[in-house]
């Protein structure tokens, strides 16, 4: 019921990219764009804008945008098959290729976990973190997973040895660093480039040192090969236009990089200790 009345609101603000209405094409049903909310709901709207309206203009048909008020319902609509094409974190991803969703492409620039502090903190690596508060989004996140096991390699335990601030999203994690809520807030460096320039100019980023493939492109397998393979292809030619180097630039993104079993190998261990926080799933 929430989302048929999300996809319902966004419509009327005019979120829906329309696509050009071209005889029994203008009378496809809509395809479910979902983003996962590592961010605002409004600050994915305006990110992701650009290939909304290109997909739509490409695939000859209307393109809603999705999301989810929190990971939890997003991970529940996506292994529902809620949606028709999915822009998710790895090890999400992973998990939908057993509900019927395929792997098309990831972003080209490696998914890199940073703890953003404010320009003037003298923390410069892991143990500089010892009790101290960190902003982190759900626990169940990808990032979270691997920045709780890299402070684990430095010897530092979550509850022991540094505090978890609790924030809904990544960008609220740095915000709670900006309103001094937080020594430090878990982020990426992605995502970093997409948060309003003024709070960009007053933090600085600590890298874990850790790459790992970037948010997943899916689609479910209903569409259909032939419109799945236009898909594949609109996707791999986006970068190239003019709005999608615009789009790659600003979120740092960089491009597409084919999806292959070794990437889905190394993302396994995270797999498991996500189902090991969240049995049954």
């Amino acid at each position: 019921m929430r989302r048929r009345f999300l996809a319902a609101g966004l419509a009327m603000l005019g979120l829906v990219a329309a696509a050009p209405a071209t005889g029994a094409e203008s009378e496809k049903a809509p395809l479910r764009l979902a983003i996962h909310p590592y961010a605002s709901t409004l600050t994915l709207i305006n990110t992701f804008r650009p290939l909304q309206r290109y997909l739509a203009e490409s695939l000859g048909r209307p393109v809603e945008f999705y999301t989810a008020p929190n990971f939890e319902a997003f991970v529940d609509s996506l292994l529902s098959g809620a949606y028709d094409i999915a822009i998710s974190p790895p090890h999400f991803a992973v998990m939908a290729m057993d509900k019927d969703y395929l792997p098309l492409l990831h972003f080209r620039t490696s998914l890199e976990p940073v703890l953003v502090v404010m320009h003037d903190s003298p923390a410069q690596q892991a143990k500089d973190f010892r009790g101290k508060r960190l902003a982190m989004a759900d626990r169940t996140a990808f990032i979270r997973l691997v920045a709780v096991k890299w402070l684990a390699d430095g010897g530092l335990q979550a509850g022991r040895d540094y505090q978890i601030v609790e924030r809904p999203s990544h960008g609220a994690a740095v915000g709670a660093v900006k309103a001094g809520e937080a020594d430090g807030g878990l982020a990426t460096t992605t995502g970093l480039r997409q948060l309003p320039p003024e709070l960009q100019q007053q933090v600085r980023a600590i890298s874990t040192g850790l790459r790992l493939p970037h948010l997943f492109t899916m689609a479910h397998s209903r569409l259909g090969e032939p419109l799945l393979g236009r898909l594949r292809l609109a996707l791999l030619a986006f970068p190239a236009t003019e709005e999608g180097r615009l789009f790659m630039a600003k979120t740092a993104f960089g491009g597409y990089e084919p999806i292959t079993d070794e990437k889905i190998r190394l993302l396994a261990p995270y797999v498991e200790l996500y189902r090991r926080l969240e049995p049954g799933r």
